[in-house]
């Protein structure tokens, strides 16, 4: 019987510590901001590389010792894309075919896209009693949902049918080193865009350096319900859905309702 006493004021103890640590941590607000190291994947990943190309502003609030509430938004900028930059074939003459690539042939060209994107999500933080206080470490889960903004823009790009006529009307003497004529018609604005419905999943990782400023590192997965058009003088097929992968850092500035 003795020894039930001790366990029960041991438990209560536990519970009454656990208690009060939800306590401490419920009911702050955060504020903070990113970047992001972005990498498209699969067919959106054949359209536009990796980089460093996203920023973004979190509001948060801690619900308990273990969730926190975070709406999110964030910009993407990415440039370069296959279009651009990547290869087709064209033949300036009869049995012959070669390769080109619009950016140098006209280096106007640009084939861009951009996100702007709205996100809500849970982070679910593994330490039951997180304290959030100085010099704290605390991994966590993070899943959520939202909707993504973006356009895919193809501007200035260099027509891969045209013919060498149609070549030759822009300006005859635009010829390469063998005296071949270069492909210069260029096609007209074209754009690709949707508002689409997105889910996120990643881990995390929050470091306190003070009691309200802490450094945010974190790795997710996007999967976008958007898609873009197949460019078959590219060789690239629709790409649906758009994914990609990101790792972020940034910090959060803590306080109290």
């Amino acid at each position: 019987m003795r020894w039930f006493k001790v366990l029960s004021f041991v438990v209560a103890g536990v519970l009454a510590s656990a208690s009060m640590s939800s306590a401490q941590v419920a009911g702050k607000w955060g504020l903070g901001g990113f970047v992001s190291y972005t990498n498209p994947l699969f067919t959106f990943g054949e359209r536009f590389g990796s980089g460093v190309d996203k920023w973004g502003l979190t509001a948060s609030r801690v619900s308990s010792a273990r969730l926190t509430v975070e709406a999110e938004f964030h910009h993407t900028q990415m440039d370069g894309g296959a279009l651009e930059t990547g290869e087709f074939t064209w033949s300036p003459k009869a049995l012959t075919a070669k390769q080109y690539s619009s950016k140098d042939i006209n280096p106007n060209g640009a084939h861009t896209n951009r996100f702007n994107s709205v996100l809500l999500s849970g982070l679910w933080f593994f330490n039951a009693d997180r304290s959030m206080d100085e010099g704290s470490f605390s991994p966590y889960i993070v899943a959520g949902g939202g909707v993504y903004d973006h356009k895919t823009v193809a501007e200035n790009i260099v027509w891969p049918g045209q013919s060498p006529t149609d070549a030759s009307g822009v300006d005859a003497t635009n010829v390469d080193a063998q005296g071949d004529i270069l492909p210069q018609v260029v096609m007209d604005r074209q754009e690709d865009t949707r508002t689409a419905v997105t889910a996120v999943l990643g881990l995390g990782l929050e470091a306190h350096v003070t009691q309200t400023i802490a450094l945010d590192v974190r790795a997710r997965y996007h999967f976008i319900l958007g898609e873009l058009r197949p460019r078959d003088a590219w060789g690239l097929d629709k790409a649906f859905p758009l994914q990609m992968f990101d790792l972020s850092a940034g910090f959060k500035f803590y306080f109290w309702d």
